[in-house]
């Protein structure tokens, strides 16, 4: 009998179409637009846990949606003119409430987890990486749906009018907004809401680093206070007197006062490593964390082969190293003489897939990582671009461009006037020279490419 009930409330109510709002919504978005969701290693359908994340960071659309849907839902009985009839029923409004919350709310949720699902799937059959960091995240994303739709449904039995839904609609999209914005480092509201705060936010944030995954004190803090969200819109929806609907506020309240100070202060709190991920796997001196081990395939033979070239070099590194966290935007690269470093995050070796070509970048600036951030501007960071192409064609002995494919035809023609100034010196003097630069790459002190010219610009 239950169970055919709820088959009728699913049929009755708005559920099926609002779970096909979200899947669309949501599928259009991951497969019609361009962003960190389509680009390895953060690719919603690379990993699992990337799986989980990105499935959160659209909440911000699903959230509102979910809600909407439950201001809807929870006018019907307003819009069919049977209020008073159903006041008077003697079954408790709990058990009707159940009917209509299941209905919606398990919709929606099932819909969620099938956006999760189709990421997680894609990740398996892709060989992703899979840890079970995934399932905390998945579990806070069930709750917010089922928080969304059930604060709807009480919103919207307590105040049915047609402006109800879109307002409601809007006000939450708004709300996921700011508290995102505010939760990002460097942002113009970051002072206005405090980080622990905007973590009320059903939402994450964009993902950034592949290592990282969320502290359990934050996956506590939201799971209670989704939770509580949650108990509030069920008892709006059955409380059939004024005390009840007002006493009805209590378990939000409750679990605003429970959450908060186990919520994460900062953004260094709230994503933890994910020892799993980074642990280092090596197919010989070509060492990649566990998360990236797919790479090693295309990484192995360049990586021995950029070995073996820095190897003619004093004090020569001896292997090659995938490093295991997303530097900073100020954060200069860590180097160290025996072992070549590779950024598979922000460095565009990922991109390359001929075996030489991923070898010249290797061998760039003689093995030694760039001495400038993500902000490096101007004359001193084009000089380094200019001076690791000389230096990666040195010891491949071809010209060729290894960096600064986005330079103006300009100043890559400047750049091979000043390979040809390099190639003209008597080979002693050339390697003399790459030493020279090597020791500056290590020390980030001194213009790399006056140590190769000899001052000769």
């Amino acid at each position: 009998m239950n169970t055919r009930v709820l088959r009728t409330e699913v049929r009755r109510s708005i559920a099926p179409w609002a779970t096909l709002a979200i899947l669309v919504v949501a599928f259009g978005f991951l497969y019609s637009f361009s962003g960190p969701w389509t680009k390895a290693p953060l690719a919603w359908d690379e990993h699992w846990t990337h799986a989980a994340e990105w499935s959160r960071f659209l909440l911000v659309f699903l959230w509102p949606i979910a809600i909407g849907a439950g201001v809807i839902q929870g006018m019907r009985d307003s819009r069919s003119g049977t209020v008073e009839l159903m006041t008077t029923m003697p079954r408790p409004g709990w058990q009707r409430a159940a009917k209509l919350a299941g209905a919606l709310g398990g919709l929606l949720v099932l819909g969620y987890l099938l956006i999760f699902a189709v990421g997680a799937v894609q990740a398996a059959f892709n060989g992703g990486f899979f840890t079970v960091s995934w399932l905390p995240i998945v579990v806070v994303g069930v709750l917010a749906m089922l928080a969304g739709a059930w604060i709807g449904l009480g919103i919207g039995r307590l105040l049915p009018h047609p402006l109800t839904a879109p307002a409601v609609a809007v006000a939450a999209f708004v709300a996921v907004l700011l508290f995102q914005f505010a939760g990002t480092e460097g942002s113009a509201l970051a002072g206005f809401v405090p980080f622990r705060v905007s973590l009320l936010s059903p939402a994450m944030d964009v993902v950034r680093d592949p290592f990282s995954t969320t502290a359990s004190r934050m996956d506590l803090g939201q799971g209670v206070w989704l939770a509580g969200l949650a108990a509030t819109g069920f008892l709006l929806l059955a409380g059939r007197s004024k005390r009840a609907k007002g006493l009805a506020v209590v378990p939000a309240l409750v679990a605003v006062v429970i959450a908060l100070p186990v919520l994460p202060g900062t953004t260094a709190e709230a994503e933890v490593v994910d020892p799993n991920a980074t642990e280092m796997v090596c197919d010989g001196p070509v060492c990649a964390p566990r998360m990236l081990e797919s790479e090693l395939a295309r990484l192995a033979g360049p990586g021995r082969e950029a070995l073996r070239l820095l190897g003619t070099l004093p004090d020569a590194p001896v292997k090659v190293a995938v490093q295991d966290r997303r530097l900073g935007y100020d954060e200069v690269p860590s180097r160290a003489a025996d072992t070549v470093h590779v950024d598979l995050v922000d460095w565009s070796v990922r991109s390359r897939t001929n075996p030489e070509d991923v070898t010249r970048a290797l061998v760039a600036g003689s093995g030694t990582p760039i001495c400038y951030s993500l902000r490096g501007v101007g004359g001193s960071y084009l000089d380094e671009i200019a001076a690791r192409s000389i230096t990666a064609s040195w010891f491949l002995g071809e010209w060729k461009m290894s960096e600064g494919s986005w330079l103006s035809d300009d100043k890559k023609n400047e750049i091979v006037g000043k390979w040809e100034t390099f190639h003209a010196l008597p080979p002693g003097v050339q390697r003399e020279r790459i030493i020279a630069q090597r020791q500056a790459g290590l020390t980030c002190q001194g213009n790399q490419l006056d140590i190769l010219l000899g001052g000769a610009r």
